[in-house]
């Protein structure tokens, strides 16, 4: 090859990399990343707006095969959650029931265990009561467990908790006040009977007639205003309104989780995961933060990020 030709090969390259770089240099030809968009909401009326809440916690929970109440409960009274937590080789129907208390929420405390649900505070949040089912006669009981660390109490000790042939299904319905705890036992089949019990002595009061069971005596609790405004009344999916009312915990139709700002008609949803599905979402007292349960997974979000 002469020595000109090879010059003007070499120029040829120099020219192609100056071009090249520039290109990357100055944007030309480069590929633009487009952002991942914001699921796109079914409420009528409102705006979507970014995330306005940040997830501080996450613990490991049980799943469960049918409903069984509660598994996230706030103390009413202090920033305290309780949870039914996952055991070691265990993740279904029955675990701990643990407790983890702001603001960082980073350390469980086990009160209990062969917890099934239930979660249901007093009214001075001196107890938790809960369904408990007894490994060891394969029994339904009812049992309180305290956060001050006193020894967790079975309410129907021994063959006490034998209500039916079977294995003696019960229910919490309330706290009527510190010492009646009002539940629901088997009776039989298609059978259910009301009582309330004193958490200290453990005596029961029948209270009316016999119920057939219904899958509402297990079912998750939340908040609602008294009167529903329009605009929500009828959306699909499940509607959980903050304490103070001014926001409301969305789990719609699909499965996404939003919060609506009720003051400022705007939404945005909290990040639950590609294959996150919510069951249940529970408020702190002050309405600072929100416990959710997504699959087998416990997410606290605040709402009042750094």
């Amino acid at each position: 090859m002469h020595l000109f030709s090879f010059i003007k090969i070499a120029g040829a390259f120099m020219v192609l990399f100056f071009l090249t770089s520039a290109c990357s240099v100055f944007g030309v030809g480069v590929e633009q990343v487009t952002p991942t968009p914001m699921p796109t909401s079914s409420v009528p009326g409102l705006s979507v707006i970014s995330p306005q809440a940040c997830q501080i916690a996450e613990r490991s929970m049980i799943r469960v095969e049918q409903p069984q109440g509660d598994l996230i409960s706030w103390s009413p009274l202090a920033g305290m959650v309780a949870y039914i937590a996952s055991t070691v080789g265990s993740s279904w129907n029955v675990g701990e029931l643990n407790i983890l208390t702001a603001p960082h929420f980073d350390t469980p405390e086990r009160l209990s265990t062969q917890a099934a649900g239930d979660l249901a505070w007093s009214p001075n949040a001196t107890a938790i009561a809960y369904l408990s089912l007894r490994r060891s006669d394969n029994l339904y009981t009812i049992g309180l467990a305290y956060p001050d660390g006193r020894a967790s109490k079975d309410l129907f000790p021994d063959e006490a908790a034998r209500t039916d042939n079977f294995s003696s299904m019960k229910a919490i319905h309330e706290w009527i006040d510190e010492s009646r705890l009002r539940v629901y036992i088997s009776c039989g089949v298609d059978c259910m009977q009301g009582i309330n019990v004193n958490p200290s002595t453990g005596l029961s009061t029948q209270i009316g007639d016999s119920i057939q069971p219904a899958w509402d005596l297990w079912s998750v609790h939340t908040n609602r205003p008294a009167i529903i405004p329009l605009a929500f009344s009828d959306l699909a999916g499940d509607l959980n309104w903050s304490p103070d009312e001014r926001l409301i915990a969305y789990t719609d139709e699909n499965g996404f989780l939003w919060i609506i700002n009720v003051e400022s008609g705007n939404l945005y949803p909290l990040d639950i995961g590609i294959y996150g599905t919510v069951t249940e979402t529970d408020w702190s007292y002050d309405s600072r933060y929100l416990a959710v349960k997504a699959d087998q997974t416990l997410k606290i979000f605040s709402f009042q990020c750094p």
